[in-house]
């Protein structure tokens, strides 16, 4: 999706020595461009360099904000948080005495703030995703952060932003919220990279033990290379939501939309009424099973996914949709679509093209 952040990658691995905890040269040198991989991740999000935590991607990055910040009294989260999220608030709930509270959705999988406010206490841990990673839904974080504020409600306050960061400007999430994980896979950094924006100040305990890297926050060698790369892809984020190309991404969604429902009978595009990320298109049809249609576009050429990306395959209905209010049945006819910024007009209509038929085979063999 993003190359250049490949070509800093590779640049990074042959020109960076490994380990920068050292106190040679060698070692001085390689500090110096972690620090600067954290300047300029810092740069993009509008934090502090000292507040991002390289990690080895989003689930990692969940954990640490919610297994390592210190003990809250009850740990709020949405009904469609990743698992990285969900797991680790049950942990929470199951092994540390820690209440947890679930928030539902509407039925375009939006949290609804004045709800979430009445049932959030002073000392809750919250964890709100910026967007939904399958319906591509944007969730109401700053709205909830500020209804907080204006309430008197004191909280620590997580946000998920692994699906966000692909098409958002993620610097009114960090300065609303705490802690923010974000995964460079999502934005064309490698996969196994991965940041926690934490304040420096807070009391963050480490989940990986062992060496004091990173202020004893996280051990390990840090990723150097893996961190210049998710710099770079950042900041490429920021040049395509400077230059419009995610604005002319949404117009290459709806198109494809538009051109599945209105051939489909049935078709339905998931949190249609809500505002969604640029690149994703989720539908779901009737008198289709999830798995079948995969194998039809797979062979059509078509990469595309029933849920999220951890859950895909998966033969059970989306816990996100089930949350939704979508009815069962429907909601084992999913399928997500997701446009890169490089994806053109001709991949657009030969996908709407594959879908129409593939949907069409399964209903008339069935």
């Amino acid at each position: 999706m993003r190359a250049a952040s490949l070509a800093v990658y590779v640049d990074a691995i042959t020109g960076t020595p490994p380990n920068p905890s050292g106190a040679h040269r060698l070692a001085r040198a390689a500090a110096s461009r972690l620090d600067e991989a954290r300047e300029r991740i810092a740069a993009v999000l509008g934090t502090t360099p000292s507040a991002i935590v390289i990690t080895s991607g989003g689930s990692e990055a969940d954990n640490l904000a919610l297994l390592g910040s210190p003990r809250p009294s009850s740990v709020v989260i949405s009904a469609i948080e990743h698992p990285g999220v969900a797991a680790a608030a049950a942990q929470l709930a199951a092994h540390h005495d820690v209440a947890l509270v679930v928030l539902g959705v509407d039925h375009e999988g939006r949290l609804d703030v004045a709800e979430a406010v009445e049932r959030i206490d002073d000392g809750s841990l919250v964890s709100v995703m910026a967007a939904n990673g399958e319906t591509g839904v944007v969730q109401p974080v700053i709205e909830l952060s500020e209804a907080l504020r204006d309430r008197g409600v004191s909280v620590r306050f997580h946000s998920d932003a692994v699906a966000a960061a692909s098409t958002h400007d993620l610097r009114a999430v960090t300065d609303a919220v705490d802690l923010v994980s974000i995964a460079g896979q999502k934005i064309g950094a490698p996969i196994g990279t991965g940041v926690l924006v934490a304040p420096p100040d807070l009391a963050l305990h480490g989940i990986l033990v062992g060496g004091p890297q990173q202020r004893s926050r996280r051990a390990g060698t840090e990723n150097i290379p893996g961190a210049l790369a998710l710099a770079v892809a950042l900041e490429e984020v920021a040049r395509e939501l400077a230059d419009g190309s995610v604005t002319q991404l949404v117009a290459r969604r709806d198109h494809l939309a538009a051109t599945i429902v209105a051939t489909i009978p049935g078709a339905m595009v998931t949190g249609a009424g809500a505002d969604r990320l640029a690149g994703h298109l989720h539908l779901t049809f009737d008198g289709v099973r999830s798995e079948e249609l995969l194998l039809l576009l797979d062979q059509a050429g078509v990469c595309a996914a029933a849920g999220s990306a951890c859950s895909s395959g998966a033969p059970t209905a989306s816990p996100t949709l089930l949350a939704m209010g979508i009815d069962e049945a429907r909601a084992r006819g999913a399928l997500r679509l997701t446009l890169a910024t490089s994806t053109t007009d001709d991949e657009v209509d030969a996908a709407a093209q594959a879908v129409i038929r593939s949907v069409e085979a399964l209903r008339s063999s069935g």
